[in-house]
């Protein structure tokens, strides 16, 4: 035992040691660096002093050059602004006339982070490119991030208007692809609005299945999730079917939206449906492509998700359509479908202003979502999303003014 303790000592001390050397080594390597950048920032000083303005671009390249020669470690406890340097660089590359290089160093600098805007717009070393259209271009971006006043005086007004939802056009030429590529013409069919809804829902929920246990594609388009799936080894989960059938809805000239159910309190899942507008009954109707399923009353009238939500909290009767089945296995019943699943998956609602070909395609941030919470309810997961206890405002019509 004690011969145990003595073997872990020596391995702790060893690592220790080895953990030790290097960062010794590693703070000689930054000392040697700064040494190096004096000697550099001198000589590049004394060549200005004689507008030697090559031999100052060769001392910035050597900056820079010795900097990436470095480990990464030591690169971060440095930490170069690439963005100021790349600046430097053009400035003395364009009182060199050599237009083209400055252009793409100026433009470097801007993506490495450099937005003085003021400096740049009273900068004489940059005068021999400031007329040229990449520069125009490139300072254009800088004074959207760096012009502050330019910004502030930009910014809106202050407002309690809260955003208004969009639904892109069936023209955009992405969804003129989705319309070819799914060939909805001919899924959609002759008949009525409704049996057109249903047409095409019923044809992606056979089309894809749906895969409940593994994460979707990279591209969260319908198109690439479709390929993704056509050779039948995999399937998409709620999210994913709801994001192809919202696409497909909106090439088709339909206001979509996907709309996220959810729990009180998140446990292990939540249910990803849609919206469709129903300008036949001037209403969002209730549809599941994971289920080929839509919601209807006691006459078969085809209901909203507010509605049949309030028919769950008053009792009132609710029919769910004969067809509605999980992948063709299994036929899905109202019992467990809507007494069990989406009751519990209906306390509160969220989605996108914007419903659009790619939607989550596109880095969004938390603000572009919307959650729609019972009064006096708020939940965590939805943090930095706009938060609404308005369900009129939620679900206006797409074509109200």
């Amino acid at each position: 035992m004690k011969k145990q303790i003595s073997l872990l000592f020596a391995a702790f001390l060893c690592c220790s040691t080895i953990g030790w050397a290097q960062t010794q080594e590693e703070s000689k390597m930054k000392d040697e660096f700064y040494k190096t950048l004096n000697s550099l920032n001198q000589e590049k000083k004394q060549a200005l002093d004689k507008k030697d303005y090559a031999k100052v671009e060769q001392c910035i390249w050597n900056i820079i050059d010795n900097y990436k020669k470095l480990p990464e470690t030591v690169q971060k406890r440095i930490g170069l602004n690439y963005g100021y340097h790349y600046y430097d660089i053009a400035c003395y590359q364009s009182l060199q006339k050599k237009t083209e290089d400055a252009l793409k160093h100026f433009d470097l600098a801007f993506q490495n982070g450099y937005v003085n805007y003021a400096h740049i717009q009273k900068d004489t070393d940059l005068d021999n490119i400031r007329n040229e259209k990449k520069f125009q271009e490139t300072l254009v971006k800088i004074r959207e991030e760096g012009d502050y006043l330019y910004i502030l005086q930009k910014a809106a007004e202050y407002t309690s208007t809260p955003p208004h939802f969009t639904y892109m056009e069936p023209s955009d030429s992405n969804l003129i692809a989705v319309k070819e590529y799914f060939k909805l013409d001919s899924v959609a069919g002759t008949g009525d609005e409704l049996s057109k809804i249903k047409n095409i829902l019923t044809f992606i929920h056979n089309r894809i299945k749906h895969d409940g246990q593994h994460g979707n594609p990279k591209h969260l388009n319908s198109i690439a999730l479709a390929e993704a799936c056509k050779d039948g080894s995999r399937g998409l989960n709620c999210r994913g079917l709801a994001t192809v059938l919202n696409e497909c809805y909106l090439a088709m000239g339909f206001k979509s939206r996907f709309i996220t159910c959810m729990p009180k309190k998140y446990i292990s899942d939540c249910h990803v449906i849609n919206a469709v507008y129903s300008k036949t009954l001037d209403k969002w109707i209730w549809v599941d492509p994971t289920q080929n399923a839509w919601v209807m009353d006691e006459n078969g009238t085809m209901l909203s998700i507010p509605e049949a939500r309030e028919r769950m909290r008053k009792g009132l009767p609710l029919v769910l359509n004969e067809e509605a089945n999980w992948n063709n296995k299994q036929k899905t019943t109202k019992e467990e479908y809507l007494d069990s699943y989406m009751a519990k998956n209906l306390y509160y609602i969220n989605c996108t202003f914007r419903s659009e070909f790619g939607t989550e395609d596109k880095k969004y941030n938390p603000a572009d979502y919307v959650a729609l919470m019972p009064t006096g309810y708020y939940n965590d997961m939805e943090k930095g999303s706009y938060i609404t206890y308005d369900a009129d405002w939620f679900w206006q019509s797409p074509y109200q003014k």
